[in-house]
């Protein structure tokens, strides 16, 4: 009885690591927009870092659309993250690799911290991945989930990851749920 155990055992671990193996050539889980985001996001207000180590700086949509103006970027990114999701480093270094691509392709990267309140130390975690051109936004009242239609009413945790992909006019045009092999190129194309 304990041999025919130690198969089973033995079978299940070999079917659930070769599993894994394949899970690297899956496409991008795209997601359903919410209602919220069918024509535009609602309004908004990060906060941004202000000097050597103030975090008082504010990142509004009217003052975004203005830098993806300047910068002329056809395409803006909001990657939502978290310094305890390991699937959000993942995604965020999958971006850093191919930043050149995504730069060149018009696209302008920000990064918004979701319900950390240690700026600092989030700040020093992130900045080990994410490239100067960037833009990082930290949700102060940890709002945007729920007013993005993100998460549901009164529960502030939003699932992560989630990538949201908008033109340059902020209209949203895909919502991603988990990066897969087609990422970040997607997010140019």
């Amino acid at each position: 009885m304990g041999t025919k155990m130690h198969r089973l055992i033995f079978i299940a671990c070999i079917a659930f690591f070769a599993n894994l193996s394949f899970a690297e050539g899956k496409p991008s889980v795209r997601l359903p927009l919410p209602k919220e985001l069918m024509s535009d996001i609602p309004w908004f207000a990060l906060v941004t870092k202000n000097g050597e180590d103030s975090y008082s700086g504010v990142l509004s949509k009217e003052k975004l659309k203005s830098i993806a103006q300047q910068k002329n970027s056809q395409r803006v990114v909001f990657a939502f993250y978290a310094t305890w999701c390991i699937p959000c480093k993942e995604g965020i270094a999958k971006m850093s690799a191919n930043a050149a691509e995504l730069e060149s392709g018009g696209v302008l990267v920000v990064l918004i911290n979701v319900g950390e309140t240690d700026y600092a130390k989030t700040d020093k975690w992130v900045r080990g991945y994410m490239k100067d051109s960037w833009l990082l936004g930290f949700d102060r009242f940890n709002n945007i989930p729920e007013s993005f239609g993100l998460s549901k009413k009164g529960d502030s945790q939003m699932p992560l990851p989630k990538t949201l992909l908008l033109d340059q006019d902020l209209r949203p045009i895909l919502l991603l749920g988990n990066e897969g092999d087609d990422f970040p190129l997607i997010l140019r194309d």
